[in-house]
């Protein structure tokens, strides 16, 4: 079970940089679109509470088992990232995420319609005006796609949903399929149903890091310049620097290069030697 408890007035729990672009307004559409839906894509979530004011948490929460340990909506204790990582240290522990079966009938439709008949190499992009370091490198993807249709794979972009509707023209003659940067169960269908699945950080990257059933890349794990995504955060967030997390499969991998053209196609041609079609 989980529980929405209303964000509080203490200044330690929010992000300046983040705030002066992400309005009040673009924070509940994200709430309502993209957390709310992600609960549903775990089948160990039973079932989500909103509760209507914070102080609701302290008459909620007693004679309950709760984590983090001691939240009482007055005691603030964030859940540290850590603390799952470490716990998690060997592949198929959890059942993690997973996509509903309407939305793998949808994506099995879409490949039929459009006539898709290779195997589906997605790339995620992050295109955002936060933290602008920890964008795709969206000519390097471009080369990648254009390079994919001289194999025997199919690329398809998912596009940041901020800037969904702004045409790349980099991307010209590559699928993009921009109703899953819309709706999260579609995004988990494609993903799964997918031969492999390019990401880098950014948050639309746990669909696949977290679902035992997807093949992923995370490319660009230490990006340069970034303000959030830094060498202190990951450690103290327990990431494995330099590797792979203990609980991802074979066919999960973060590599901690950047994404360049000649990066991306090393991984790719790597992932094939271990994994054929």
């Amino acid at each position: 079970m989980l529980v929405f408890i209303p964000i509080s007035n203490n200044p330690n729990l929010g992000y300046d940089e983040y705030d002066k672009i992400y309005d009040s307004t673009s924070k509940y559409w994200r709430f309502q679109n993209i957390v709310i839906p992600l609960t549903f894509l775990s089948e160990k979530c039973k079932g989500t509470y909103l509760l209507p004011e914070r102080s609701d948490a302290i008459e909620f929460v007693k004679g309950r088992e709760i984590y983090p340990d001691l939240y009482d909506g007055v005691n603030i204790r964030p859940a540290p990232p850590s603390a799952f990582i470490h716990k998690f240290d060997r592949p198929n522990m959890f059942d993690g995420l997973r996509a509903p079966k309407q939305g793998l009938r949808y994506i099995q439709t879409w490949l039929k319609e459009n006539r898709i008949t290779k195997p589906i190499v997605t790339i995620t992009i992050r295109d955002s005006q936060f933290d602008k370091a920890r964008n795709s490198n969206i000519e390097a993807w471009s080369q990648f796609a254009n390079y994919l249709l001289s194999t025997d794979f199919h690329p398809v972009v998912i596009p940041d949903t901020d800037t969904a509707f702004i045409k790349k023209p980099q991307f010209n003659g590559i699928t993009v399929f921009k109703e899953c940067a819309w709706n999260i169960g579609l995004r988990a269908s494609l993903c799964e149903s997918a031969f492999l699945n390019f990401t880098c950080p950014s948050g639309a990257g746990a669909v696949s890091v977290f679902n035992p059933r997807c093949s992923y890349i995370f490319m660009n794990v230490l990006p340069e310049g970034s303000i959030n995504t830094t060498e202190e955060v990951l450690r103290k967030d327990g990431w494995p620097f330099g590797s792979s997390f203990k609980f991802a499969t074979p066919k999960q991998k973060l590599v901690w290069k950047a994404d360049t053209f000649e990066n991306i196609v090393h991984e790719f041609e790597l992932f094939l030697s271990d994994h054929a079609v």
